[in-house]
Parts: C-alpha cells; structure tokens; sequence
C-alpha cells in the first residue's frame, strides 16, 4: 500500500530528521507565496496551561526583503492582539511537486502572559511552517502553528494543523 503525505508533514520531517543538508533559504529569485487565505480548517491538537496563539479566519502571508522574508500575524490571547511572526521563504527543490509554489519556516521565542485570565509570565517558543501550492487553479495554504512552553519540562506543545484558500 503507498502512504501519501502532506507537503508541510514531508517538509517538516526532512528539516526535523538531520539526514543530509538542511533546506536553505532562497536569496534569489524567490516564489511568490505572498497572499489572503481564507482559513477552511484550522484543527488544534494538545491542550496546556497557557492559551496558545490563534489565527483569524482570514490571515495575510507578506513577503518582504525581495522575497526572502514571510510575515504571518498571528493573535495573542491574552491581549487580543495581532503579533507578527517572520521568518524565511524556501523555493521548491528540482524534482519536487510541479504546483508547489514555495515554503516558509518561522521560528521564535517570546515573553507573554499565560491567558487574559492568568497573569503568569511564560517563555514559549513559536514556529510556523507550510506550503503554498495551486490546487484546482487556486492557491492553497497547508502550515501548522505549534506554541510550546519554552522552560516546563512537561514539554506542553499545541499545534494548530491550517488549511487555506486563497485568490
């Protein structure tokens, strides 16, 4: 039986396993993965002590520094406010997917309030990463969004599996 994987699931394996070189960055001609996605599916897994980071129904990809660069707002809930996320844009290998458009990997670690409810300081670490690739003609936004309690040993982690449409 073949098993078919996700793109973000193949993608986060191979920069997570060690084997070989890890993705680089693009620093030319960079793929366009800029957009508006409708958010069609956003499935959190794991519960934590902290509320983690939540996406808008509709959220905005940037790309800034000729291409290189990708802004995802996220909303902080303890203060309801939109936070922004930067990280890197990848272009496709050779070989891969002809209708994967780009990539982008987003990690960081921020200093914020347990919930709007709980006061408590938490160090928690942020990644984002996905895919954008056309789908029927329209392009398409698989990423996951994982906050994780940077200092418990208890390793809390939510992850929020995203799928999106967009123009």
């Amino acid at each position: 039986m073949v098993r078919h994987f996700s793109i973000p699931v193949v993608f986060l394996a191979l920069a997570s396993s060690g084997c070989g070189t890890d993705p680089v960055p693009c620093t030319n001609t960079c793929p366009d993965i800029s957009g508006v996605y409708s958010i069609e599916n956003a499935t959190p897994v794991g519960q934590c002590s902290f509320s983690p980071y939540l996406l808008a129904p509709t959220v905005e990809i940037l790309q800034t520094d000729n291409g290189r660069r990708v802004m995802l707002e996220v909303i902080d809930p303890s203060t309801q406010l939109e936070v922004p996320l930067v990280g890197d844009v990848f272009a496709p290998a050779p070989g891969e997917d002809p209708e994967l458009l780009g990539t982008f990997r987003i990690d960081t670690r921020t200093v914020r309030a347990a919930s709007a409810s709980d006061e408590r300081t938490l160090t928690l670490d942020v990644s984002a990463s996905g895919s954008v690739s056309l789908h029927e003609g329209r392009r398409m936004l698989s990423a996951t969004l994982m906050t994780m309690d940077a200092v418990s040993g208890k390793g809390c982690t939510h992850t929020l599996s995203i799928t999106g449409f967009g123009d």
